[in-house]
């Protein structure tokens, strides 16, 4: 590679990198459940090694644990129909506050702005279009609802399969490399696990303290809009503005404006609680990835696989950044990623108080 040109060789790269995210695109029907099932494979590792370590066979292990996830998760998705089918009997009523909002909204808008009825238009069928991407990415078909069907086959198999896949990776490299090998490993199975516990945890809590918050300002349907909310939080720096973004246009549409104005207060306090208490206590710092880094690859994320890009591409990412680090000739990719060398810039309890005087060593 090296008898090539710079500029033969970064062409190369450029085409690598292009073949990937094509294959990606074109197999994303096999590889988004596979994906998936390597995310709730970590999630569930810690569990089934604790419970094999108490003699219980690896079989049965993996069968409670899956088989009490898949209860779990089917048991929200009741509860979540339950508020669904109680918005839905209301539809008419929102219909007609809907209409009624937006017909208010026009004519301020137009009074204010001087926009024209057309152009509001324009605007209206914009933000429609926009709309029925969204409803697109969660509209169920036979391949959606097989991959779904095929996440818990494939957890299954690859909690069973673990040791093997760890062996198939050592025989892959050096007998000089094996221990690098190991220490990606045992770092992945040890951060991953943790970063995905504490993300789920953070959600449940948000889920409360949305609902209580739209409970105590008036919006109706508190509990639903707090699940919205709280499920895009999954989205690293994003999810939340999408969440809440959802909230407020149902908000001021079918309520009022200050009951609108009150779920973007709602948002400032939650996203502080969250970034600055949650986050910190419960998800900890496992990943470390530099922000630029994560929006540039939430973008990507579902430029290739839409919806499900965007909650995957963070977990691996870390994953990714494991790797660089403990591969010498990926270092600088890997600091890259990371957050080090920025320390001093970053504004901090401890930097504000050393800047005040207030900190002592």
């Amino acid at each position: 590679m090296n008898q090539y040109p710079p500029l033969v060789r970064y062409l190369i790269r450029l085409l690598f990198t292009f073949a990937i995210v094509g294959t990606l695109i074109i197999t994303k029907s096999l590889l988004v459940p596979l994906f998936w099932s390597v995310l709730f494979a970590y999630l569930l590792y810690p569990a089934a090694d604790r419970m094999e370590n108490r003699g219980i066979p690896r079989i049965a292990t993996n069968f409670i644990l899956i088989l009490g996830s898949v209860i779990l998760v089917a048991g929200i998705i009741y509860g979540i129909s339950l508020l669904v089918i109680a918005v839905t009997q209301d539809l008419p009523t929102l219909q007609e506050n809907f209409d009624r909002n937006i017909t208010r909204l026009r004519w301020a808008i137009g009074r204010t702005f001087g926009v024209t009825a057309e152009q509001l238009d324009n605007l209206t069928d914009q933000a429609l279009s926009a709309l029925q991407f969204m409803s697109s990415l969660f509209t169920a078909t036979a391949n959606t609802i097989l991959a779904i069907g095929l996440i818990p086959v494939y957890t299954f198999l690859l909690l069973f399969y673990r040791n093997k896949f760890r062996d198939f990776l050592s025989m892959l490299v050096r007998s000089d490399q094996e221990e690098t090998v190991e220490d990606i490993t045992d770092q992945a199975a040890e951060i991953v696990p943790r970063y995905l516990k504490g993300l789920f945890i953070v959600c449940f809590i948000l889920v409360g303290l949305n609902s209580l918050g739209f409970y105590i300002i008036g919006v109706r349907y508190a509990l639903l809009l707090g699940f919205i909310a709280a499920f895009f939080n999954l989205i690293p720096y994003l999810g939340t503005i999408i969440g809440y973004g959802i909230v407020l246009i149902f908000v001021l549409a079918t309520q009022s404006p200050s009951l609108a104005l009150g779920v973007v207060i709602q948002f400032f306090v939650v996203q502080f609680i969250e970034n600055n208490i949650l986050t910190p206590n419960i998800t900890g710092f496992y990943v470390e990835i530099n922000p630029l880094v994560i929006i540039l690859s939430l973008i990507a994320g579902g430029m290739i696989w839409g919806l499900p890009g965007l909650f995957m591409v963070i977990p691996y990412l870390a994953m990714m950044k494991i790797v660089c680090e403990n591969v010498p000739s990926l270092k600088p990719i890997g600091f890259l990623l990371g957050t080090r060398g920025t320390e001093r810039y970053s504004i901090t309890i401890k930097s504000v108080k050393k800047r005040f005087g207030w900190y002592e060593e």
